[in-house]
């Protein structure tokens, strides 16, 4: 009998656990995890213990890895890869690692016999943010703009948000979403922005609006084709390299204005 209810006596145990700790503003599910803290690539993060008491011995660990270990009156022990990469404050048992890469992402415990529970921190590393390309169609009187993540960048696609400056009105539908929507009668001169961003870089593209349309001096037949060539011109303005775009758009788009002169001309003369 006593054997069949130890578990029950052990969930009750742990339950009268919980309960007190809830009162106490604390949850079982807080002490299992992690803090969160981020990086980017080639900088440097502290993990910060926030402890109140001296620490006699510190032992930093990633994974199950030992970084640093450091015991009480002896000389701090280093482990690759981390030797020449960080710094360990010895009274506060803070931990600083420079140069990141990604393969420093990991869960990272410091444990102390100066304090009563090991403290973990999550550690997620950020690529430098590219900047965002912005690609616009008109469809029915509607100027639709796409802003997207160049498909090279793969450091955390996920945790990668959207945002617009849009001064125009009726923009305030889809601000945080990747595609904004822009009704042509608006005053097309005015220049958008796209922002990406995560928990701690952001990068902006702009694009004015007008370029998203055909020109105004495009014959109405031609209309789709001037479309294409103007944005084809103006799709620097998105991706920073302008003059590439330019280079073959301006030749294609005076070939056509030539045809359509000449045709002009010939229906000049034979009338």
């Amino acid at each position: 009998m006593a054997a069949a209810s130890a578990p029950g006596l052990a969930a009750g145990v742990l339950g009268a656990f919980c309960l007190v700790l809830w009162f106490d503003v604390i949850s079982c599910e807080q002490l299992s995890s992690a803090q969160s803290v981020f990086g980017v690539v080639n900088k440097s993060v502290t993990f910060l213990t926030a402890s109140s008491t001296p620490i006699k011995d510190i032992l930093w660990k990633k994974g199950k890895d030992k970084v640093v270990e450091k015991e009480e009156n002896l000389d701090e022990s280093v482990y690759p890869p981390f030797r020449e990469r960080i710094l360990l404050n010895i009274v506060t048992g803070d931990l600083t690692i420079f140069n990141l890469s990604s393969s420093d992402e990991d869960e990272y415990e410091f444990e102390s016999t100066s304090i009563k529970d090991s403290i973990k921190f999550s550690l997620t590393v950020f690529e430098p943010l590219p900047s965002p390309t912005l690609n616009c169609t008109l469809i029915n009187e509607t100027v639709i703009v796409q802003c997207g993540i160049p498909e090279v960048y793969s450091s955390h696609r996920d945790l990668i948000t959207y945002s617009w400056y849009c001064p125009l009105a009726g923009c305030e539908d889809g601000l945080e979403s990747s595609i904004l929507h822009v009704k042509k009668e608006n005053d097309l001169s005015q220049e958008i922005q796209c922002t990406i961003s995560n928990a701690l870089l952001n990068s902006t593209s702009s694009l004015v609006l007008r370029t998203c349309v055909p020109a105004d001096f495009c014959p109405k037949h031609l209309d789709e084709w001037c479309s294409y060539l103007w944005r084809l011109a103006s799709r620097g303005t998105a991706d920073h390299s302008r003059h590439r775009y330019v280079l073959l758009a301006v030749p294609l788009l005076v070939i056509v204005l030539i045809v359509v002169f000449l045709g002009a001309f010939q229906r000049w003369r034979a009338e």
